[in-house]
């Protein structure tokens, strides 16, 4: 992560609608716009565009004629850290909240004080540094590196078990041990609710020795320039579910896969079990989201030119996302029930 104080201004009124404004060195300031993509607390997310990257910033803002001025310590880090963004990670939270049973809720409330798992979802992503400081690892829960065009043992891609599928059925574990202490039952709930998201995302199951397809350039058909982890993390999201209510959204996810509960919830939540959940999301980056790169092959070098992603892709793509999200909602509230006695 790259990590420098700037003085930068922000154009607009509303810091959701802003353009980076950066100092070239050469007394002009070169113009970008951005997208956030989650704030709290006095922080926001902003996506760079050009560089495919998120831009992790800490303000300080005052108004001068209509412009945003800010001084702020920016941070800049593969957008790949953010698996699905903050929308797909609220979207499964509220899904899974509605599927919640009446006696889950009511432990949850009295566990967090609250049962908003959209809020839960987001707690591993905002405090990535500060978690990896304490946990030394953590920063490597959010994924499996599970090869696309070769093999490797286990102990290989999630060294000293520093993976999502260790750590899930860990924390699991640690939630509906009586013995637990309310701080790590507290803990265990928040990582269940990031992580059981953020396995669902293929690029988060898959890598091809590129981090999990953050070294892919792409081209949008709009013209965006991107890495391909970013478009799977948050452009497919905003282009499938983006200006609508994401509880209504959660809603018609419910209804529409309600067919397939029984079978996506199927199974005691163990590594076994994760490790599945985990090989679909794997198949699908070999099918589709590797799969269907124009001139994709195992032992091709895709890092060296930016591929255009066609609508076709896009589209298939879309249908990927919102059945993977779909699967998150429904297995989360499968294993809080199952965690709470339900």
């Amino acid at each position: 992560m790259v990590q420098n104080e700037h003085i930068i201004l922000l154009q607009g009124t509303n810091v959701g609608l802003l353009r980076f404004l950066s100092d070239t060195g050469q007394g002009q300031y070169a113009q970008t716009p951005l997208q956030v993509s989650w704030h709290g607390a006095g922080a926001y997310q902003w996506l760079w565009p050009e560089l495919g990257e998120a831009m992790i910033v800490s303000i300080s803002l005052c108004r001068v004629t209509g412009l945003l001025v800010a001084v702020i310590l920016l941070c800049t880090m593969p957008s790949g850290a953010y698996a699905w963004g903050e929308k797909g990670h609220r979207i499964v939270g509220h899904m899974a909240r509605i599927l919640l049973s009446p006696a889950t809720q009511r432990a949850i409330r009295q566990l967090m004080g609250s049962d908003d798992l959209t809020t839960f979802a987001l707690y591993l992503d905002l405090h990535k540094d500060q978690l990896d400081l304490k946990i030394p690892g953590s920063r490597e829960w959010h994924y499996d590196d599970v090869p696309m065009c070769t093999t490797k043992p286990y102990a290989e891609y999630c060294p000293n078990g520093t993976c999502a599928s260790t750590q899930l059925p860990r924390h699991y574990r640690r939630l509906v041990d009586v013995h637990e202490t309310r701080n790590r039952k507290q803990f265990a709930i928040l990582v269940l609710t990031h992580l059981i998201g953020d396995i669902h995302q293929p690029l988060h199951a898959a890598d091809n020795d590129d981090n999990g397809g953050s070294q892919i350039k792409v081209r949008l058909p709009d013209g965006r320039k991107m890495n391909l982890h970013a478009v799977w993390d948050t452009s497919l999201v905003e282009r499938r579910f983006g200006g609508q209510n994401e509880i209504t959204v959660a809603r018609r996810l419910v209804q529409k896969y309600a067919t397939r509960a029984t079978e996506w919830q199927a199974g005691k939540i163990d590594l076994a079990k994760l490790q599945t959940w985990m090989s679909e999301a794997n198949q699908l980056a070999k099918t589709v989201a590797y799969g269907k790169l124009p001139g994709f092959a195992c032992g091709t070098d895709m890092e060296q030119t930016r591929i255009t992603l066609s609508e076709d892709y896009l589209r298939q793509a879309g249908a990927v996302v919102e059945e993977q999200l779909a699967k998150a909602g429904y297995r989360l509230a499968s294993a809080l029930n199952r965690a709470f006695g339900d």
